[in-house]
């Protein structure tokens, strides 16, 4: 049983990451840590050393599931095990370690480049479609728009996108896009009343939504002869497509639902 002072302590851990949730999440995520993986790792930095039964019953996550993700995590370093009292326990390395994580994952690509370098094929550079996943290929496909320096027009926009992809960076991508003077227009699925009006309160910025019928787990945008779509699915897909016939017939497409989306 806790004391009553580590209680407190426990609940103002708890309180304070409630409060950062987003952002804490958003930055694991992006060093390749899945939503299990995070939740059992802050679980342990709030809790300390814990077995994988407590941690189970502290997280509603299956006791299987537990294990599978408690391995993960040693594996990656960033939770360690240990015997206490005759039974397997975990606890977390300290927050400050995960920059030594990141500079190792550095240090490891930059040893295989030059061999990616000495494999790599030109020809392969033609082709005009591409598909990758994860929130580091959409946050890439996403800046990438902005180095076409065209007006970028994006349909289907799923109310939950900010939250799953991190408003950090989002906000960030506006700020060099407005900077840049690129102007961009946006369709949302509907019941998305607040960020429409956020939105259309920016510099060369437009959104409306269609009615809910239309709704779409996938996100359209068009800029040049750029095609990239975003399918948020677990991880998010992105569908990259380089074809300007193609793209000025998305334009034309967008142009019609434009006509048609509300304020």
């Amino acid at each position: 049983m806790f004391s009553e002072e580590k209680r407190r302590k426990v609940n103002k851990a708890q309180n304070l990451y409630l409060k950062m949730e987003e952002k804490i999440t958003e930055v694991l995520s992006s060093i390749g840590l899945n939503r299990t993986e995070i939740k059992i790792y802050l679980d342990l930095v709030i809790n300390n050393t814990s077995s994988a039964l407590e941690i189970s019953n502290r997280t509603k996550i299956y006791r299987a599931n537990t294990y599978d993700t408690l391995r993960r995590l040693v594996e990656k370093g960033f939770v360690k095990e240990a015997i206490q009292d005759n039974k397997k326990v975990f606890h977390a390395i300290g927050p400050e370690r995960i920059k030594d994580y990141v500079k190792q994952k550095e240090q490891e690509i930059d040893s295989i480049i030059p061999r990616i370098k000495e494999i790599s094929n030109n020809e392969a550079k033609k082709e005009d479609i591409s598909v990758t996943r994860g929130v580091f290929a959409f946050r890439e496909a996403l800046l990438g728009l902005l180095e076409l320096n065209q007006p970028i027009n994006v349909f289907g926009i799923p109310t939950g996108a900010i939250e799953r992809l991190g408003g950090g960076f989002l906000t960030e991508f506006h700020k060099q896009r407005i900077k840049k003077k690129i102007q961009m227009r946006h369709i949302y699925n509907q019941n998305a009343a607040q960020r429409i009006k956020e939105l259309n309160g920016m510099e060369f910025t437009q959104a409306k939504h269609l009615a809910k019928k239309y709704d779409s787990i996938v996100s359209t945008n068009v800029c040049g002869d750029r095609i990239v779509m975003f399918v948020f699915n677990e991880p998010v897909s992105v569908i990259e497509i380089k074809n300007k016939d193609i793209a000025d017939a998305y334009t034309n497409y967008f142009e019609l639902l434009w006509t048609h989306a509300m304020v």
